[in-house]
């Protein structure tokens, strides 16, 4: 029933972008509240900043420099990870349909919150949400579970490269049974 629903129905484009930007909402709510931090941060510093020579400059100016830089840059890499997190929302969404819900293929995106989000959205968008969150509350997962298990266990591993590739530089995935 499902399938035949889904091939026989032609959405609007209007009602397509609609659907596909409250998913990359819900996908990356977390990241798109620490972009709101980051922009926040951004305007902080340069309101606090004071414009004088760079010869007389105080410390508090490199303070105010610093939070100005990481203001700028914070909202940048949680928007590109915010991307990453919903092509793998997408591609979850077209395996899940394909094979059902299977807590061998959710395993692999349950290491960070951001993860966990994309399976629970991409799950709810499929009636599977409850197996989706009684199988990460087995497997010991909290809603205050944020940061990736990688940096929990290794903080350094923020100076690898494939760290940084795989958050930032996600390919992108084209829906195959879904128009969002």
């Amino acid at each position: 029933m499902l399938k035949t629903y889904l091939t026989n129905y032609n959405p609007s484009r209007t009602l397509i972008y609609y659907n596909q930007f409250i998913r990359f909402i819900k996908v990356g709510r977390s990241l798109h509240i620490i972009t709101l931090l980051g922009i926040g941060l951004f305007f902080l510093g340069l309101h606090k900043f004071e414009l004088i020579p760079i010869s007389s400059f105080k410390l508090s100016n490199y303070f105010w420099l610093y939070i100005i830089f990481h203001g700028f840059t914070l909202p940048i890499f949680a928007e590109l990870d915010a991307y990453g997190r919903y092509q793998d929302y997408k591609l979850l969404k077209d395996i899940i349909y394909k094979n059902g819900f299977d807590n061998r293929l959710i395993k692999i995106f349950m290491y960070s919150k951001c993860q966990r989000d994309s399976v629970l959205v991409a799950a709810d968008d499929l009636e599977y949400r409850k197996k989706a969150e009684d199988y990460f509350y087995k497997n010991g997962y909290r809603w205050y579970h944020l940061l990736p298990d990688r940096f929990v266990k290794n903080p350094l591993v923020l100076f690898r490269k494939e760290f940084w590739y795989r958050i930032l530089f996600t390919k992108k995935y084209q829906l195959k049974n879904f128009h969002w």
